[in-house]
């Protein structure tokens, strides 16, 4: 059971286990209605017409059956509802892990399962390694496509059903094997914003915030912010004031509706707190293990020590101080290419 979207990786995928002998059934999950978060009926939209067609087509031309699933109201339950509330709190949160761990994988095991299908795949970059007898996520062969960041949330027990056809290959093959198959979807554009607002409009979801005080670490006022939705910590652009050097948002103060903002030296951090963690490994009887985390989707890991402090909580210290550590993203762990595990930034010193 393949989940195809209808862009060039999934519809690869598809050909790739095709070729490799495996009987396949494509699954479009329609997540969203796009005309509820977005003026912009863009095709590179995943829950349009345009792309629900696109991966029809791409069946159709493959000889696989295709079905489209209504997961609206869990995918709104679990990603949506949190994207909102994450902003509301003053945290930036990843949309793309939590539809992976709570919506996709859960779905897709469970139609297999009651289908009696054997495997589940995916157009994501990363693999699948067997590590002394363990099946663990591995990132992808080319680390420019490596989406392994956003997979750490998916349960463990998954991985024996899971097959990733295109991580063993870069984009430009895959783009090759497109072309080769006639693929209408190779002049697709792939988009950096999230799917369900795809023209990064986000008072499309979230609405309009109040407008409030931009202000120093010291609490003196430096300008006026135009509503915390629009800002990230780490950011520098936008801010709309001038200064001898440049500032960054160092945070967001949701209380008193106030960005508080910084030199480059001030975003740097060594330490953090994270929460609803989820391991790949045995760490039960660890009380400190050595590995390298990611903060964000294109972050090079750093160098760390990971302390538990419970069931799902730990305290992350770098070696070296990381910028822009930032509450509600992913730290995600690995040693060298072997994806950990991972768990949400929640508090960061």
């Amino acid at each position: 059971m393949l989940a195809i979207s209808g862009g060039v990786d999934s519809s690869v995928a598809a050909a790739l286990l095709k070729e490799e002998g495996y009987e396949v059934v494509g699954i479009t999950f329609k997540n969203f209605d796009y005309n509820d978060y977005s003026k912009d009926p863009s095709p590179k939209n995943c829950c349009s017409i345009e792309t629900l067609n696109k991966a029809r087509i791409v069946c159709d031309k493959l000889g696989i059956p295709h079905y489209v699933i209504n997961r609206v109201d869990q995918f709104e339950k679990e990603v949506i509802a949190n994207f909102k509330q994450s902003y509301e709190s003053g945290i930036t949160p990843n949309p793309c892990v939590r539809c992976n761990s709570l919506v996709r994988w859960p779905e897709l095991i469970h139609l297999a399962d009651d289908l009696g299908i054997e495997f589940v795949a995916t157009g994501h970059y990363a693999q699948i390694a067997n590590v002394d007898g363990r099946l663990l996520i591995q990132r992808a062969e080319f680390g420019d496509k490596d989406q392994t960041y956003a997979l750490w949330g998916i349960k463990r027990q998954y991985l024996a059903k899971t097959l990733f056809p295109v991580g063993k290959y870069a984009k430009q093959h895959i783009m090759e094997i497109a072309v080769k198959y006639n693929f209408a979807n190779t002049s697709y554009i792939e988009s950096q914003d999230l799917c369900f607002i795809p023209d990064g409009n986000y008072t499309d979801v979230l609405g309009i915030s109040s407008p409030g005080e931009i202000v120093d670490v010291d609490g003196n006022v430096l300008g006026e912010h135009k509503g915390l939705l629009h800002y990230t910590v780490g950011q520098r652009r936008g801010l709309g004031i001038s200064s001898p050097e440049p500032l960054y948002v160092l945070e967001i103060d949701l209380g008193a509706n106030r960005l508080i903002v910084g030199t480059e030296k001030q975003i740097f951090k060594s330490r953090f707190l994270a929460k609803e963690s989820n391991w790949f490994i045995d760490i039960s009887n660890s009380e400190k293990i050595r590995c390298r985390a990611k903060i964000r989707y294109r972050h090079e890991p750093a160098a760390c020590s990971v302390i538990f402090a419970g069931s799902d909580k730990m305290e992350v210290v770098f070696d070296e101080p990381q910028r822009a550590i930032t509450p509600g993203q992913s730290a995600v762990f690995y040693d060298n290419q072997i994806l950990l595990g991972g768990g949400v930034i929640e508090a960061v010193f």
